[in-house]
Formats: structure tokens, C-alpha cells, sequence
């Protein structure tokens, strides 16, 4: 290789290196464990910076690119996520996860831009769903269900733009109990709402002031039939 190609390249080679000066820095707790650890390049944060619990664990992990933070995950003692943050397309996105005080998953839901968006779902100790529910900038909206220990549906909920319109209740058994359909201008059930018995048949009609209950009416057999005839 001629001698005045390899000065130039030589010279790009010093350039590089000065121009894009990679650092790594700690930063300890008093008792002398690692708390951070951080890259740097040309002075600025780059790369993932590391955050430790006292005893040693993986506490989160920030990355950076030029200085700009462009996602973050913190993780629990044991290892599992705790939350996580990445930015994609323009938009901030969050995952976030919550867990009971003895260590279970409780609930996971996301984040767009500072609300709360897209599939709740909330879990029983045992790791069986919960309830999840459906959201669109930051209301419920469409569906929410929540569910009994044995997996079966508890309720089956209709939410719009953050009100509830309509709602099914269910025995543990899998059948119908009660109909709900009359909700006030906040949310809270006004009207009557249509009881039923396991074998599909209407018990009683409950009537609700502002989600209380003010009245409940019993259906004798022989209107069972008149409410079957007409209803």
C-alpha cells in the first residue's frame, strides 16, 4: 500500500478516535457496592447506563443515545420486569407491571404518551386472569371482563368513551344472573336491572338510584310466564 494512503488513513483513524471518545465512569454506595455504572461518549451519556441494588441485583438500565434517554427498564430483586419505558415512532410507550406484596403478578397495562391505552389485565395470585379491560386514550372503551377464581366469567362489561352502557353478570356456574342496561350520566346504575335463577329464569327486578340499590321486586311463577309471553 502506497505510503501517502496510509497516512490518510492513518490520519481518519486519529480523527475517529478523538472525536468519538468512549468513557465508562462507577459510582458506589458508601458501603463500597456498585450503584451506577455509565458509558459515555464525547462527554455525553451513550449507551445503557446501570443501576444496582446494594446487594448486587440488576435494579434498571437506562439507554441513551447522544445524550437522550430512548428507553429504561427496572427490574424487581428477583429479576422481573418491573416497567419498562421506549420511545417509537414519536411516541412515548410504557409498560408497566405491578405485583402483590408476595411477589405474584397483580397487573399489566401500557402507556402511550402518559395515558393509559390498549389491554389491562389484572391476575390472581395464583396467575389465573383476573379482569382485563380494554382502553383508548385513557378511557375505557369496548370491552371489560372480569372473572371468577374457577375461570369463568364473572361480568361482562360494554364500555364507550369511558362510560359504561351495558352489562352481564354471572354465576360462578357459568349462567346468567343479572342484566344491567340503565346507567345515569355518570356511569352509576339508575333504573331497573333484570335478576335471573340458574335455569334461565327471571327471579326479580332490582331497581338502582345512583348504584344503590332502592327496591327489589320478586317475580312470582305465574308472572314469570306473562313476562316470558311478552318479553
Amino acid at each position: 500500500m502506497p505510503s501517502s494512503i496510509k497516512l490518510v488513513l492513518t490520519a481518519i483513524m486519529l480523527v475517529v478516535s478523538v472525536t468519538a471518545q468512549s468513557v465508562e465512569t462507577e459510582e458506589y454506595y458508601e458501603e463500597g457496592a456498585l450503584q451506577f455504572s455509565y458509558s459515555y461518549r464525547n462527554g455525553t451519556l451513550h449507551g445503557l447506563t446501570k443501576e444496582y441494588y446494594e446487594t448486587g441485583e440488576l435494579k434498571g438500565e437506562l439507554d441513551y443515545r447522544t445524550g437522550k434517554l430512548i428507553a429504561k427498564r427496572e427490574f424487581r430483586r428477583n429479576g422481573d420486569l418491573k416497567y419498562e419505558l421506549k420511545y417509537e415512532g414519536g411516541k412515548k410507550i410504557e409498560t408497566e407491571l405491578t405485583y402483590y406484596p408476595t411477589g405474584e403478578l397483580f397487573r399489566q397495562r401500557a402507556f402511550v404518551n402518559g395515558r393509559i391505552e390498549g389491554l389491562e389485565v389484572d391476575y390472581y395470585r395464583t396467575g389465573q386472569k383476573k379482569a382485563e379491560r380494554e382502553y383508548v386514550n385513557g378511557k375505557r372503551d369496548g370491552s371489560a371482563k372480569g372473572y371468577h377464581i374457577n375461570g369463568n366469567v364473572q361480568g361482562d362489561w360494554i364500555f364507550e368513551s369511558g362510560e359504561p352502557v351495558f352489562a352481564t353478570l354471572f354465576y360462578s356456574t357459568g349462567e346468567k344472573w343479572m342484566i344491567y342496561s340503565n346507567f345515569d350520566e355518570k356511569g352509576r346504575l339508575d333504573g331497573s336491572i333484570k335478576e335471573y335463577d340458574k335455569e334461565g329464569n327471571l327471579i326479580a327486578i332490582r331497581t338502582y338510584e345512583q348504584n344503590e340499590m332502592v327496591k327489589r321486586r320478586r317475580i312470582s311463577p305465574w308472572l314469570q310466564w306473562w313476562w316470558n309471553l311478552w318479553y
